[in-house]
């Protein structure tokens, strides 16, 4: 039901959705100055970050919920990243000497927050590796088919 509404409404819907704020934005800019448009700005993106991630959370648990066996292939996926994830980030070393320890001493980084950035940024190179092998792939793939 919810897929033939958004398959005839779904454009309609995102645009109409992204113009509101922009209109807004517009409107307060015209009233009540630069100031106050940024401000809204500011406070309805983060409105609708958190709307956003409301959704998401609540449509992954609605299509687990309702489908738990096509479901399983991707929870196992989101298990391997959380395990590699754990292990680059029980594996790091802080980095204490050189450019990189002066600027943690700089921005206080403490040992905790080092290594949960390092375990983002390895997560996030080895996504964008998987994501670029994947893509080579298929390519070769369709040029042989």
């Amino acid at each position: 039901m919810i897929y033939k509404f958004l398959a005839k409404y779904g454009q309609l819907l995102g645009f109409a959705l992204g113009a509101v704020p922009i209109l807004f934005f517009v409107l307060i800019l015209l009233i009540g100055g630069e100031d106050a448009a940024i401000n809204f700005e500011l406070y309805s993106g983060i409105f609708l970050f958190i709307v956003g991630v409301i959704v998401l959370v609540g449509w992954s648990l609605y299509q687990i919920i309702a489908d738990p066996k096509g479901s399983a292939k991707g929870l196992m996926g989101i298990g391997a990243l959380l395990v590699v994830f754990l292990v680059i980030y029980f594996t790091a070393t802080p980095e204490t000497a050189g450019s990189l320890g002066k600027t943690r001493i700089e921005f206080n980084i403490s040992d905790a927050q080092s290594k949960l950035i390092t375990g983002g940024i390895g997560l996030a190179i080895l996504l964008a590796i998987g994501a670029a092998l994947s893509f080579f792939y298929s390519e070769v793939r369709n040029f042989f088919k």
